[in-house]
């Protein structure tokens, strides 16, 4: 009778398993389909085939037309073809696309007398805005590393370690440590107020900008092992665990002077639960890239990442109708309920990160919850992804399906890196 029971046991475990097997295996297969149906086939139209590079913006008919040219989203669509081409994902299609952003990033954008890479340019690739940021040149090397593991160029992987020699000489801040953000053509710092910005307030330093780097040089150092980066890196750990963490509750600040002393104002005083859980994974990635999972002074990174997202859950994530809130003042439920397409997107791979850490059923639900979410209401039916929804899901007036902040970096980004977990366990 025993051995019958102990059979039947593990008859039960055994199919449980496969159960659960089967139903991640599907999961992993519509993440895949949606990537290519809601974003390949929606972007690769974004080709510009007179000048090169991508389109950004969409016409009343809706369709992708000539504008200005803004290096975040060249960068960010570079490094989205070059990956789908890495993962045999219309591979000739992607291939074809990727060189379009990379001859034109490289030939358009580049200062080849200062170093760096502009922020603006025209359609036509004319120099719009000379002024150079680290936010949008850290993905810069982010979109040459995955054309260089795409085609084997490697011109493209020294042009990405030429840019972090650049940004070693004339943005990394010695004596605070960091990065300094935003500089004129010539690499002198920006600190008038009155000058126009892209990321953070002139003259500060950003959680977002930090983390962005963080991701771009863990991208880098896994290919190249350049010690100097590795100990930039480490660095880059700890501004994104520590430096930036607000005084009282486990969720990070964006705005700081050069000093790391914290901006007071409540504009930027609030948690971005967006942020906080991208945080968690980018960090655990590149501790993983490290080989360390522990660093100087930090107590277990995984438990770090457990109180981060447990704290965006707490006050960001929407019980009733799934999905996570834009923002809220820390410690107090968000005050800010739209529903933005990045948001959820780096809520999916957070929440499957923690699942895998923590073997917590938790993650998953929310995991489960999020995704419905976003296959049910951010996909529009069009191409694409709604930009900003309300509370319930509902899309606003303000129909958004891609801009110069919107392509297909977060939630290809995402979509990439679930279905990964969900067909093999791993990040």
């Amino acid at each position: 009778m025993r051995r019958f029971v102990v059979t039947t046991l593990m008859f039960v475990f055994i199919q449980s398993n496969f159960v659960l097997c089967l139903a991640q295996s599907n999961d992993a297969k519509r993440c895949l389909q949606v990537l290519e149906s809601s974003l390949v086939d929606f972007y690769l139209p974004s080709v510009d085939p007179k000048h090169g590079g991508y389109f950004e913006i969409l016409d009343a008919k809706g369709n992708f037309a000539p504008s200005d040219k803004f290096l975040t989203l060249q960068a960010r669509q570079l490094w989205f073809f070059s990956t789908l081409a890495v993962k045999d994902i219309r591979r000739e299609e992607s291939l074809a696309a990727a060189h379009s952003g990379y001859e034109f990033l490289t030939e358009n954008f580049f200062d080849a007398k200062n170093g760096g890479y502009f922020a603006k340019v025209s359609a036509a690739g004319d120099a719009i805005d000379t002024r150079k940021h680290v936010y949008p040149n850290a993905f810069v090397i982010y979109g040459l590393v995955d054309y260089y593991r795409a085609t084997g160029q490697a011109e493209a992987l020294g042009k990405a370690q030429q840019l972090f020699r650049t940004l070693e000489k004339h943005a990394y801040d010695r004596e605070h440590g960091g990065y300094q953000e935003f500089f004129y053509e010539d690499w002198r710092l920006i600190t008038d107020p009155e000058e126009s910005g892209y990321v953070g307030a002139i003259n500060t330093k950003t959680y977002n900008s930090h983390l962005h780097i963080l991701e771009a040089f863990a991208r880098l150092y896994r290919e190249t092992k350049n010690e100097l980066l590795a100990d930039r890196l480490r660095e880059l750990v700890q501004i994104n665990v520590r430096r930036v963490k607000h005084s009282e509750y486990p969720c990070n600040i964006d705005g700081w002077t050069r000093s790391w002393e914290m901006i007071p104002t409540p504009r930027n005083v609030r948690a971005s639960y967006g942020h906080d859980v991208e945080c968690a994974w980018l960090v655990l990635d590149a501790c993983e890239s490290l080989g360390q999972k522990e660093l100087e002074g930090i107590e277990s990174i995984d438990r770090w990442a457990r109180r981060i997202c447990d704290f965006a859950i707490k006050h960001g994530y929407d019980t009733e109708n799934g999905g996570f809130y834009s923002s809220g003042e820390p410690g107090k439920a968000s005050d800010d309920r739209r529903k933005i397409w990045w948001v959820q997107t780096e809520a999916l791979v957070a929440m499957l990160t923690m699942h895998q850490i923590t073997g917590e059923d938790k993650y998953r639900k929310i995991f489960d919850r999020c995704l419905e979410f976003t296959l049910d209401h951010h996909i529009a039916p069009e191409g694409g992804w709604w930009d900003t929804l309300e509370e319930d899901g509902s899309v606003g007036r303000k129909k958004v399906r891609t801009s110069m902040w919107q392509g297909a970096y977060h939630n290809g980004r995402a979509l990439l890196n679930c279905a990964k977990i969900l067909e093999s366990g791993t990040r």
